[in-house]
Order: C-alpha cells, then structure tokens, then sequence
C-alpha cells in the first residue's frame, strides 16, 4: 500500500508544483508531495481573475487528495501537521483500501518521447525522463520560461512554420531579443532542432495524394485530404414554377468549386504520426488496465486511474517505449513509404541522423516517463 500513497504524493507535487524539475529524484518528489499533504498545501488563487480560475479544479482536487489519505491513515478529522507527519512516518496500511479519488498520469511531452525512441535521441529521451534518475521538465532551456518553450515548440514542432516570436505574439507573451537569441540556439544546436529538423524532412519529402494508404507500426488505415482550394465558382439557373403567381420564377445558384490543397496537406503528417502512436499505446495501456483494475479513463498521452494502478501503468507505458524503440527502423520505413517519402531523400535523412545524439545498448525506459 506504500507504493499506493507515494503516487498520490507523486501526483501532489505535479498539482502543487513544490518539486522544481531537474532538482532531483523521484524520491525527491515523492518527499515534496508528502510534505505538501503534511502542511495541507494549497494554491492560494484569485477567483476574480479568470486565469486563476482555470486552476480551480486543481485546488479541488488537492483538497479531495488530503481528506482521502486522511481516511487511508485513519486520521481524524481536524488534523494538525504533526498528526500527518507521523501518520505517513509509520502508518501505512497492511491490509487494502479501497480509493475514490483518481490520479492523474501524464507523459513528459509525448511529442518529444515518440520522436526520441524512433530516432534513437540520448538527449531527448533524458528531457523526458525516459533515461536516467533525475527528473526534468522537456519543456526546460535555461533562461527561457518555460511558458515560452512549449507555447512556441508545441505548434512548431507539430507543423507551424511561423518563427518563435511570431508564436509568443500570437499567445501574447512578451519578449525580448535575447530571448529570441536563446531560443534560437536551441534550434541550432540542442535536442528541439533535431525534432524540428525531423519535422521539416517529414513536410519537405512527403508525397500527399487525396487518398492514402497510411502504415504506421500495427496500423494501416486510409486518410483523406481535409485541405482545400477555391479554384473558381460555378453558376447555375434554375425554374422553379410559382403556383401563387401561376409564373416560372428563375433561382440562380452558385457552387465554389474546391480541389484539395494538397501542398497545405503536408503539414498534417507530424501530427499523423505521433497522435497515432499515442493512439495505439494508449489504447493497449488501459486495456491492460481495465483488465486488471477495472477501470480507466485515457485522455491523449494521460490517463485517470485509481493510485492501486499507478505502478503497473507506468510500467505498461514505458514498456511500448522500448518496443516502439526496438521497431524504430521498420516503422519509419513503413510509414515514409507510406506517405510517398523517396529516395531522392537520402541526403537529408542522412544529414539528419547525424545530428542525433545516439542511446547505446538496450534501451530500459524509465517508468518515471509517464510522471
């Protein structure tokens, strides 16, 4: 049961934000969030200020998480913080508890995870807590909010060819040139250039058709272009009889005549290859889960379970990882055949790989990639 009580205190820390990523552990983060039951910590919000109030349901949360692990330590209702402290010191059960109130499980930037397992990236899959002990924030550059980091990197990295400042503008952040200059060199040189350059080889070489036949790992499906252009109207006339008037009346219609924008199109084949992937390892994690514990609810790259499931899912997750790590190379020659990728292209695949930072020996991802 202890490791039971140690997600929801995982769970804490995320909610409140005590543990400072790329500070420590998972027992560091176990520790804050411990320490957060313990002194009942809650975000003080402005229910005034509409931001805040985005935030609500996290308070609320919070405050559900502390009245369960008090009933779980058996603890009275009115509790002071020494009354926790040594309750979660030597009070963990032997026998089961029944919880009410979920977790949630939330992967470190799955963008970025997918991207480091398929193309064997030492340095991303170290930002997303796939490898090593300390626990980072993917979304981290020093000198950077990270705010700034994933408002510009998530559209960018997904297809958007607009500039970093363009994107602060857009989710009105201010900025200023050195920012720009940090940002910038990231792009050069860090583990966020390779993901972008590994998007714009996917735009650039990509051979959209109105139908395709798209193979990604263990799935294959066909897709439609949703992308159009105006190429022109086309008009019309038609009779319609006026029974009142006892007279034809002439209606004229005009049709707008649309084919599809396939160049646009490109942009779609990003986010069709890491929503799928997280499609189908969300889908085989919670069916492994309801299997077991009953239940669950996946949402994207998250998922709702009880605390009693939180090992196992972590475990489940990190698993696919390593297959999806195992498979890299025949699930990108799938899936660039797929979308009509050529050989014309091998310069720049190769350009790419030689950017990657590559993992050695075989890959044991960690369960702390699902935080």
């Amino acid at each position: 049961m202890k490791k039971e009580v140690e997600a929801i205190f995982l769970f804490i820390a995320e909610l409140t934000g005590s543990f400072v990523p790329g500070t420590g552990t998972k027992e560091d983060k176990i520790e804050y969030g411990r320490q957060d039951y313990i002194k009942n910590n809650l975000p003080e919000l402005d229910l005034s200020n509409e931001e805040d109030r985005k935030d609500l349901h996290e308070v609320i949360w919070l405050e559900r998480l502390y009245e369960e692990l008090d009933k779980y330590f058996s603890l009275p209702r009115e509790i002071n913080q020494l009354g926790r402290y040594l309750a979660t010191e030597e009070g963990y059960r032997t026998t089961t508890y029944r919880w009410t109130v979920p977790i949630e499980l939330d992967a470190g930037a799955s963008l970025l995870q997918y991207q480091a397992v398929l193309l064997n990236d030492r340095r991303m899959m170290e930002m997303t807590n796939m490898i090593g002990d300390t626990l980072y924030d993917p979304w981290g550059i020093e000198g950077l909010p990270r705010n700034m980091v994933k408002k510009a990197s998530t559209p960018m990295l997904y297809g958007s060819n607009q500039a970093c400042f363009s994107l602060w503008q857009s989710a009105g952040i201010e900025y200023t040139k050195a920012h720009i200059d940090l940002y910038t060199a990231e792009l050069s040189s860090g583990a966020l250039g390779l993901a972008n350059q590994f998007k714009d080889f996917i735009i650039n070489n990509c051979n959209p058709k109105s139908t395709m036949t798209i193979d990604i790992w263990k799935d294959e499906f066909e897709i439609q272009c949703n992308r159009f252009r105006n190429v022109g109207d086309k008009t019309k006339a038609y009779k319609i009889w006026d029974s009142q008037n006892e007279r034809y009346n002439t209606v004229i219609h005009t049709d707008t005549i649309k084919i599809p924008d396939l160049d646009q199109f490109r942009r779609y084949f990003v986010t069709l290859l890491v929503h799928n992937l997280d499609s189908q390892v969300a889908d085989t994690v919670i069916g492994k889960v309801v299997a077991k514990y009953g239940w669950g609810i996946p949402i994207h790259d998250a998922v709702l379970i009880s605390p009693a499931a939180a090992e196992d899912t972590r475990n489940w997750y990190a698993q696919e990882l390593e297959e999806i790590h195992r498979n890299r190379k025949e699930i990108l020659q799938n899936y660039f055949r797929s979308i009509g990728v050529t050989g014309a292209a091998i310069a720049q695949w190769e350009d790419l790989k030689a950017k990657v930072v590559p993992f050695e020996g075989e890959l044991r991802v960690n369960p702390m990639a699902l935080k």
